[in-house]
């Protein structure tokens, strides 16, 4: 059985910010060097951002809503790869 290396990243897309000041987080999945690409459907004031922990700093409002959001959607992400290697074995 081949080992799959999986990889999810979180970034902020600066490029586009709204009026608000907020910039969109984007995510990339990585699957053995196949890539893809997707909006969260989350933003966030940049200047919270922690590029290498993937997730806002602080303690305020935003940021703690924000988190757990970006927690929910890294767990559905990693059930359904897992899922999909399931069905492949």
């Amino acid at each position: 059985m081949k080992i799959e290396k999986f990889k999810v990243l979180l970034y902020l897309k600066k490029s586009g910010m709204d009026k608000n000041g907020k910039a969109p987080i984007m995510g990339r999945i990585t699957v053995n060097r196949t890539m893809a690409q997707f909006s969260c459907k989350l933003s966030c004031t940049p200047s919270l951002w922690n590029p290498r922990a993937s997730r806002l700093e602080g303690k305020s409002k935003e940021a703690v809503e924000t988190n757990k959001d970006i927690g929910q959607l890294l767990l559905s992400i990693q059930k359904a790869f897992d899922v999909l290697v399931e069905k492949r074995t």
